[in-house]
């Protein structure tokens, strides 16, 4: 096994490296670089790539990588992990979801442009990791007041759509998603993903956050579904640790209220990957002036699952995220051993 270096930084077999992938420099003169780490195993293998944090309120990815490579066991590694817990250092810093500097959604300026704007420089400074990797997954997660939690995957023909539906499964989380986006598809171009497909490489995407309390250990079930990918690719010995029962939806309804006011969820965070029948009121929004319902929300599928929700009490503002819904009615249900 020999040395491995990527994006100027070496690393020896059972090393732990770590550098920076310059950027720009600030208008306060500050330098501004992304760190990356580079876990090179003990024998050789594939090359898994991690990232988080292209929105910077959506945080829990920058952990569940942490721990991931607090735990990884460079001697039984075979291959490479790739990580940048945090793409977007500026939105993290002020807790936003776009990059304050110019207001661009980072994950859609994949690959970039290191002439571009101040996002599309972060993106390209990224990018030739993406070149590096043999797969990879990215996290992503709701705001304050919601809680998130399953895979989202894009429908590939071939080959590449069968090792991405495979990737996702091994992950571990009871719902995966594949259809369609919930808008306009060229709404989403420029999707960190939608790179790595487009370079043949299979990626998926964990919708994994909550600032709620949860009945499960959300982020343990993330840290286990990297492990698991690493096993179904080969870079560590094992079978992934699967649920009894998992979902891949076809029917994603997104549920935005029209009216802003205060926000009153009838199913708190208990309910997160839960279902309730077709019909069940699951919110009301009240106008503050009046303190009247000006809004009621019902479950729209025969099994309406909640894969996003806003579990509590909170300010709405219409065309919010309320919720993102799943029908396990007509999911191909898998059972496993």
């Amino acid at each position: 096994m020999s040395n491995i270096t990527i994006c100027g930084v070496t690393a020896r077999p059972e090393e732990h490296a770590a550098g920076s992938l310059p950027v720009t420099t600030l208008a306060n003169g500050f330098l501004l670089d992304i760190p990356f780490h580079v876990l090179h195993g003990a024998k050789s293998g594939p090359r898994l790539l991690l990232t988080a944090v292209s929105h910077g309120d959506a945080i829990t990815g920058m952990e569940v990588i942490r721990q991931v490579m607090e735990q990884l066991d460079l001697s039984k590694l075979s291959g490479t992990l790739i990580t940048v817990p945090v793409q977007n250092p500026i939105g993290f810093e002020w807790g936003e979801r776009n990059t304050p500097t110019d207001r661009y959604n980072m994950n859609r300026t994949y690959p970039g442009n290191p002439k571009g704007w101040f996002t599309e420089q972060m993106a390209a400074a990224i990018s030739p990791l993406c070149k590096e990797a043999d797969a990879s997954i990215d996290w992503h997660g709701g705001g304050p007041g919601t809680a998130i939690h399953y895979v989202l995957i894009s429908r590939e023909p071939g080959e590449l759509g069968r090792r991405i539906r495979e990737m996702a499964f091994a992950y571990g989380l009871p719902y995966i998603y594949d259809g369609a986006p919930a808008g306009p598809a060229a709404a989403y171009a420029g999707a960190l993903d939608e790179y790595m497909t487009s370079l043949g490489k299979p990626v998926i995407i964990a919708e994994v956050g909550s600032d709620m309390e949860l009945t499960f250990d959300q982020i343990g079930e993330s840290v286990r579904g990297v492990f698991n990918v690493m096993k179904h690719m080969g870079m560590l010995e094992g079978r992934p640790e699967l649920p009894h029962e998992q979902w891949l939806i076809r029917e994603r309804p997104l549920l935005r209220p029209k009216n802003g006011g205060m926000f009153y969820p009838a199913f708190g965070p208990e309910y997160l990957n839960q279902w309730v029948p077709k019909g069940t009121l699951i919110a009301q929004v009240r106008n503050i002036r009046t303190l009247e319902i000006i809004e009621e929300i019902y479950a729209p599928c025969e099994e309406t699952v909640f894969l996003n929700m806003r579990g509590r009490m909170s300010k709405v503002h219409p065309g919010d995220y309320a919720y993102i819904l799943g029908n396990r009615s007509d999911a191909e249900h898998i059972v496993n051993d």
